[in-house]
């Protein structure tokens, strides 16, 4: 399988728990901490070894991997009192969180003067493609470093695409596919309000879209998991909303104008705002639906 047999990893929500599951493998020791027991408990259940913190698990781990959900987050678990930095096994950090190029440029120049090598990999798919292991991989780093941890990236993605050898090209990578979506999701569902409205049946908007010039990973995922009723894709709206501020920044930061994004930006700002960040990001089909007046419900999923 691998030299490395001892592996950790950090953050166990929705994504993290679904990648930690597929790490669990014999022959290996899996390392986990999370700050809720609730999340932890599946994989001690499944032969993962938890910790009281994450210094802890790069005190067991050699590689320890982390799936995040924001910049400040990652600032307390790699360089807090008890965090990655301070741990005397741990040599190679794999940054799957999407925390924008400039923090993982600047988290792996602090790692390095610790003696720990990083590796951005941040993913795509959803907790579905989690579970099966089939995530896409957005991967930057050294060469000989990736090659040490190629048989476990493997075990959970079907895409691995190499993006460059320098932490932060593979966060641009994910931004640069995140705000497509975000945008997409806007659009698609302004669209699919418009025709509701003009009384077109859901299912039929969809059978049209997908054999049509108009289809999308947008369309497909409102079709999967929205107008059937359920919002149970797995992401929540604060993290696309996190990603696209994200995106704005390194906009200005290159000097790229972005008017569309900021008019994507509106949508994904008032579901904050009106304190949905927790929901299924799908669920930004019912604030356009809200504004529009109509709405977009085809049959049940079967």
């Amino acid at each position: 399988m691998s030299d490395i047999t001892r592996l950790g990893f950090l953050g166990l929500g929705n994504m993290g728990a679904a990648i930690a599951l597929r790490l669990v493998h014999p022959g290996s020791t899996l390392h986990v901490f999370d700050p809720s027991p609730e999340a932890v408990r599946p994989l001690v259940e499944a032969g993962a070894i938890a910790h009281a913190s994450p210094r802890a698990v790069a005190e067991a781990a050699t590689v320890v991997m982390a799936c995040l959900p924001n910049s400040a987050v990652c600032e307390s678990v790699l360089f807090g009192e008890d965090g990655v930095a301070a741990g005397k096994a741990v040599r190679t950090y794999i940054e799957m969180s999407t925390l924008g190029p400039t923090v993982v440029a600047s988290n792996a120049k602090r790692l390095d003067a610790a003696k720990i090598a990083s590796i951005d990999a941040p993913v795509s798919g959803g907790p579905a493609a989690a579970h099966a292991g089939t995530l896409s991989i957005m991967l930057s780093g050294n060469d000989d470093v990736v090659a040490t941890t190629m048989p476990w990236l493997t075990l959970i993605a079907k895409k691995i695409c190499r993006l460059g050898e320098q932490p932060g090209q593979a966060q641009a990578m994910k931004l640069v596919n995140n705000i497509m979506l975000a945008a997409n999701m806007a659009v698609a569902s302004e669209a699919l309000t418009i025709g509701a409205k003009a009384g077109l049946d859901a299912d039929a908007m969809i059978e049209v879209i997908r054999s049509s010039t108009g289809n999308s990973a947008a369309a497909d995922i409102l079709a999967r998991f929205a107008i059937c009723g359920a919002f149970d894709f797995g992401a929540h709206i604060s993290i696309v909303a996190k990603d696209v501020e994200l995106a704005i920044d390194e906009a200005k930061a290159l000097d790229v104008p972005v008017p569309v994004l900021n008019e994507a930006r509106s949508l994904w700002h008032d579901a904050i705002e009106q304190g949905l960040g927790g929901d299924d990001f799908t669920s930004i089909l019912k604030i356009v639906e809200a504004r529009g007046g109509a709405t977009v419900r085809g049959a049940p999923r079967r």
